[in-house]
Formats: C-alpha cells, sequence, structure tokens
C-alpha cells in the first residue's frame, strides 16, 4: 500500500515545470568576411586600374593632337604643291618658243638665222 499512498501523492501534485534558462544572446561581434590583406589587395587593384585608366586617356588625347597637327601639315602641304602646280604651268607658258622670238624680234631687235641654228637633244 505504500505504494499506492505515494503514486496518489505523486498524482495530486501538480507537475513541477522546468525552466531551463537560455543563455541570453550576446551581441555578436561581427567578424569582416573581408581580410585586410584582401582589403589592400582591391585598393591596390583598384588604384592600378584608375591609373591604367588615367594612362590610356592622356595616350589618346596626345596620339588626338598628334593627328591634328599631321592633318596641319597635310593641308600646308597640299597649298603648297598647289602653288608649285601653278608656278610650273607658268614656266611653260613664259618659255613657250613662240613668245621667245616674239621677244627676241620686237624688244631686242634680233632676227632668226636659220644657218647658225643648233638642235641639242637631251
Amino acid at each position: 500500500m505504500s505504494n499506492l499512498a505515494y503514486q496518489t501523492q505523486r498524482q495530486q501534485q501538480e507537475p513541477k515545470q522546468t525552466y531551463v534558462q537560455q543563455p541570453q544572446a550576446q551581441p555578436r561581434v561581427r567578424t569582416s568576411r573581408v581580410t585586410k590583406g584582401e582589403k589592400i589587395l582591391w585598393s591596390f587593384a583598384s588604384l592600378l586600374l584608375i591609373a591604367g585608366a588615367i594612362l590610356m586617356v592622356s595616350n589618346y588625347a596626345s596620339i588626338y593632337k598628334v593627328n591634328a597637327s599631321i592633318q596641319s601639315v597635310e593641308r600646308s602641304i597640299s597649298y603648297e604643291n598647289k602653288v608649285v602646280d601653278d608656278l610650273k604651268l607658268q614656266v611653260t607658258e613664259l618659255s613657250a618658243p613662240n613668245r621667245i622670238l616674239k621677244i627676241a624680234k620686237e624688244k631686242l631687235g634680233m632676227t632668226l638665222n636659220d644657218k647658225n641654228v643648233k638642235v641639242l637633244e637631251n
């Protein structure tokens, strides 16, 4: 009977609830997934990229300046070639044999003697 009494006593008592105390959530210390060395490498790579971009832009600017000066020289050369062609045309007009004979007869009073003419071949 002693067992019965013990069982009834157990039933009459309210079951004890056990509370398990959970550890308080401590604020996490955020550890960065990017290490200091990686940050240095990324900053170095970005500086190299920026320096490369600046170098490319400066090279393109200098190439543009050189091309502009080349075009200017080509324009002056074409102008000078035109002047030279005009002068060559004047030389051919002024060295025409009929014109020379006319000037020799009118201004200098010379006459053409066919016996004294020698023909030279180039």
